[in-house]
């Protein structure tokens, strides 16, 4: 990293949103007038890792669209590499109708060495699943890139042949010297400003937390709707979330 971005990695805006993402400031929902918008901070994933289809269509039973989109679908910039400020991000993956019950989750160094692995059940209904990495997992260290892929188990045992996806992750440094009488409500201008200024992963997690807690709120419906059209994930922008 640049030395003209380190300043702008450690404003105080990002300390406000390592203070978010462990959830100790109280919640306020300010709508902003313009949407949401991610603007990408330039920097290339080290090596494409996308994913893709299995050569065999049926393994998975991705036959029958239920959903818009009938392809699992990461989270992700077009870069496929994302900013986070916290020490354990969170992961998101859209998952249409399938066989699929499990799925392998795997977190590599850039060195591929392997962080942390899990089968995770999947859920019952198509939409947006969230991969959460629990605390037993090393926080990431700052300026270290990281892959992530997820591989749809679609029958008995793990195939060669399954759809899989993956993304990387950098965490970037943050100020932590914000005090109890400096923090901020959250709001949609917050996550707006963390969205503008690169730092993906925590902007889509603070927003899907707050889906949850606020479900009938249609100013966090459409910020969520916003963020993913601007990365070009509209066919799924209007997925729900599932877990």
């Amino acid at each position: 990293m640049s030395a003209k971005k380190q300043p702008f990695f450690k404003s105080p805006l990002l300390g406000i949103a390592l203070i978010i993402s462990s959830s100790i400031i109280p919640i306020s929902i300010t709508p902003v007038m313009a949407g949401v918008t991610f603007k990408p901070p330039g920097a290339q994933a080290p090596q494409r890792s996308s994913g893709g289809g299995s050569r065999n269509d049926n393994i998975c039973g991705f036959g029958t669209k239920v959903s818009n989109s009938a392809s699992v679908t990461p989270l992700m910039p077009n870069s496929n590499i994302g900013f986070t400020v916290a020490d354990r991000p969170t992961i998101f993956v859209y998952l249409p109708a399938s066989k699929a019950q499990k799925a392998l989750f795997t977190l590599q160094d850039d060195g591929s060495k392997t962080y942390y692995q899990t089968a995770l059940t999947l859920p019952e209904k198509p939409g947006v699943m969230e991969v959460k990495l629990p605390t037993s997992v090393p926080a990431l260290k700052t300026g270290k890139n990281y892959k992530w892929s997820l591989v749809m188990i679609c029958t008995e045992e793990l195939d060669t042949d399954s759809p899989w996806v993956g993304g990387w992750i950098r965490r970037v440094e943050a100020d932590r010297s914000l005090t109890s009488k400096n923090q901020k409500p959250i709001s949609l201008e917050l996550i707006s400003k963390l969205a503008e200024t690169g730092i993906w992963y925590d902007s889509l997690s603070i927003l899907a937390e707050l889906r949850r807690s606020q479900p009938n709120n249609q100013a966090l419906t459409n910020a969520w709707q916003d963020l993913l059209k601007s990365v070009n994930l509209n066919v799924i922008a209007n997925e729900p979330l599932v877990n």
